[in-house]
């Protein structure tokens, strides 16, 4: 008993139930996505928004229409087992744009997507919550919405990296926290180094950078 159960725990997929029905409805919005994210997602680890995109869906049907390598690949498991997956989950998407790149259109288009698909990987509910609103606080601040290209940039990279953090937190003997409060002084000090940076290396054309003042 103890091994089957062992043995459905390795390969869930194999043992998922599946009911008597016909094909449930499809429409056009069903979007494949690529093995490699889904497999981030089922160990609750990170994973860019960039696979929840047009471009990411687009490249992940690509690719899923013309790999040839169906192979497997040995790896290990959260229990220290040897676990053989697809080649195809194995490996990021070789166009994977870092969060902090992505425009606003971008990362608008994705956030809906990745948060039916955590919900859909059956990720706890206080966890899909906490992201959802982090996102909406993301997108509902006023460096979101800002001319200031310096602010845009920040908010973009302040995601990703407090993301990013919480996620290898959450493992941490200190633990995560509820990442859905915008941390202001945190995201002032990531405006400073962005303002830094660009005076560096001044990327930007000078009319575009409307340099103000964070916080007062």
């Amino acid at each position: 008993a103890t091994a089957r159960a062992d043995e459905k725990k390795k390969n869930r997929l194999k043992h998922i139930p599946i009911p008597m029905r016909p094909r449930p409805f499809a429409n056009d919005e069903e979007a494949l996505i690529s093995e490699f994210a889904i497999r981030k997602l089922d160990k609750g680890q990170y994973i860019e928004l960039y696979y929840w995109t047009n471009h990411g869906l687009e490249d992940a049907m690509i690719n899923y229409r013309t790999r040839d390598d169906d192979s497997l690949v040995p790896t290990t498991g959260e229990d220290g087992s040897t676990v053989w997956i697809s080649a195809a989950s194995s490996k990021p998407a070789p166009g994977v744009i870092a969060d902090r790149h992505l425009s606003p259109t971008d990362f608008a288009q994705a956030i809906p997507r990745i948060v039916a698909a955590l919900e859909e990987r059956d990720w706890p509910q206080q966890r899909v919550l906490m992201l959802a609103q982090f996102w909406g606080g993301i997108m509902l601040h006023r460096y979101w919405n800002s001319r200031d290209l310096l602010a845009q940039r920040c908010i973009m990279l302040f995601q990703e990296e407090q993301r990013r953090a919480w996620h290898n937190a959450i493992p941490s003997s200190k633990g995560a926290w509820d990442i859905s409060v915008i941390d202001e002084p945190t995201l002032a000090r990531t405006f400073e180094r962005v303002y830094r940076a660009s005076l560096i290396r001044p990327d930007l054309p000078r009319a575009d950078l409307q340099v103000s003042v964070p916080f007062t």
